[in-house]
C-alpha cells in the first residue's frame, strides 16, 4: 500500500537529513480527532517504508499516554486524580482545578519533555523518533511548547501526531477544542482531513 503524499514528505524529509546532513526535521501531522485509528495504521505502514532496505532507518514510537500515565504514578497520584474526577461529577470548575493539577504533574521534574529525552537517548543515531497518542494529554497538557522543548537538545528528526486543526494560516486548535496556539516552530502538515 503507497504510503499518503503527506506522509511520503516527511518520510523524504528525514531522509534526507540523514543523507545530508543539516538541522533534523521537527514535524507535526495534523488530523482530524477522530481518524486517530486510521493515523496509527498509516503510521505502522511509514515505519516499514522508513525501514526498508534502501533506507534503513529505526522508528523509536514514542506513546504520550504512557509517558502521562507514569508521570502520575511516579508522583503517586493516580488514584488521588481518578478520585477527584469522579468527586467532580462533570463540574467544569471542579474538573478544571483536576486537570490544572495534572498539567503541573506533567511539567515538574521529570517534566514530559525530560521523559521523551530520556527515551531517546537509548537511540542509534539513525533514528527517527515518532510521538504518538498526544489525545490522551487533554485538556491538562498542551502540546505547543513540547517540541521547542526538545529541539534545544535532540539531534534525532521528531514527527508529533498532532490531533485537532488547522486555524488560518499558522494556528493549531489542539484535538479541535483548545483556543487555537501559534509559534509552532515546527513545520506543519495536514493529513487532508483537517481545515
Amino acid at each position: 500500500m503507497p504510503l499518503p503524499e503527506p506522509l511520503l514528505g516527511i518520510g523524504e524529509r528525514i531522509v534526507e537529513f540523514f543523507d545530508g546532513g543539516g538541522d533534523p526535521p521537527f514535524q507535526l501531522y495534523v488530523y482530524d480527532p477522530s481518524a486517530e485509528w486510521e493515523v496509527r495504521r498509516e503510521f505502522d505502514q511509514f515505519r516499514l517504508w522508513l525501514g526498508a532496505a534502501d533506507r534503513k532507518i529505526n522508528v523509536a514510537a514514542i506513546s504520550l499516554a504512557r509517558l502521562f500515565w507514569a508521570a502520575l504514578e511516579d508522583a503517586g497520584w493516580i488514584e488521588s486524580v481518578i478520585a477527584a474526577e469522579k468527586d467532580a461529577d462533570g463540574d467544569p470548575s471542579a474538573l478544571a482545578e483536576v486537570y490544572q493539577s495534572v498539567g503541573e504533574i506533567l511539567r515538574d521534574t521529570p517534566s514530559l519533555p525530560d521523559r521523551v529525552r530520556a527515551e531517546v537517548d537509548s537511540c542509534d543515531e539513525r533514528t527517527a523518533v515518532i510521538l504518538y497518542r498526544a489525545g490522551s494529554l487533554y485538556p491538562a497538557y498542551r502540546t505547543s511548547s513540547l517540541l521547542d522543548d526538545l529541539r534545544a537538545d535532540i539531534r534525532l528528526p521528531v514527527t508529533l501526531l498532532y490531533p485537532g486543526r488547522i486555524v488560518g494560516e499558522f494556528g493549531l486548535s489542539f484535538m479541535s477544542r483548545c483556543e487555537p496556539a501559534y509559534g509552532y516552530r515546527a513545520r506543519i502538515i495536514p493529513r487532508g482531513d483537517v481545515a
